[in-house]
């Protein structure tokens, strides 16, 4: 097995234009400084695209598959498991609803499906025709089978809603227990958008979390959260952390 750099360069530079557009996107929906936040916290998940990349190409094209099957495994159980997983939230107290990382999220799935439909069409002759063997046909249908869970993974995450339980906040098919939550706060930049500080489960956890909250629902949810968690000022305490020079106030 030998190192393809090209397909090293390609796969680095593909997470590279990601994370140029996702900053572009977080800038003019949470702020500059969110969007600064955002990036710092993605450099880790850079160097793991490096080594993600390069452990890749040493496996070839099975190793590729292999990574396919599993990401759609997980993606299917998660999505089937939310339900189950949903009950410990507790009681709905307040669903706030889609909010604009949602409507993000919809447009992204939407140009998914297209992507599925092409990648499909590209991969039909892996499990169609007379010259297609038992090997090509499964790395077809896996391949398939993972762009088309990309697709509904992100029509899912766009018609998901945020929404604030008994026992924690839940969005994204996920759901943040109070007791992981230290403190919640609203953004300099963005008035309206909510910052809760979480305690890391790991050294790779995320310290920080932004929701953007529509602006006539932003003393509703104050008032609820308020009752669970005490108010801070976690923009700052963010931008410290995080070596961001806080903006001066003036005199």
């Amino acid at each position: 097995m030998s190192l393809n750099l090209e397909f090293v360069a390609f796969f680095l530079g593909f997470v590279a234009i990601a994370l140029a557009i996702g900053y572009g996107i977080c800038r003019v929906l949470l702020g500059p400084q969110a969007a600064t936040r955002n990036l710092l916290y993605a450099g880790p998940w850079l160097l793991f695209g490096a080594v993600l990349a390069i452990a890749l190409s040493l496996a070839g094209r099975f190793g590729l598959v292999g990574l396919y099957a599993l990401y759609t495994g997980g993606v299917l159980f998660w999505l089937i498991s939310w339900p189950l997983r949903k009950r410990s939230a507790g009681d709905l107290l307040h669903s706030i609803g889609p909010t604009s990382q949602n409507k993000i999220f919809l447009w992204v799935g939407l140009f998914q499906v297209g992507l599925a439909i092409a990648m499909t069409l590209l991969l039909l002759d892996r499990v169609t025709g007379g010259l297609v063997t038992g090997l090509g046909i499964a790395s077809g249908i896996v391949q398939i089978a993972f762009w088309w869970s990309l697709a509904l993974l992100f029509i899912l995450l766009g018609r998901s809603n945020l929404e604030i339980r008994e026992h924690g906040l839940c969005y994204l098919y996920a759901w943040q227990p109070w007791a992981r939550v230290e403190a919640f706060g609203w953004d300099d930049d963005k008035p309206n958008t909510l910052i809760l500080k979480l305690l890391p489960r790991s050294f790779i956890s995320r310290r920080f979390i932004t929701l953007t909250i529509p602006v006539d629902q932003k003393a509703t949810v104050d008032d609820l959260i308020d009752d669970y968690l005490a108010e801070a000022d976690l923009a700052t305490e963010m931008d410290i952390a995080q070596g961001i020079e806080p903006p001066s106030q003036p005199d």
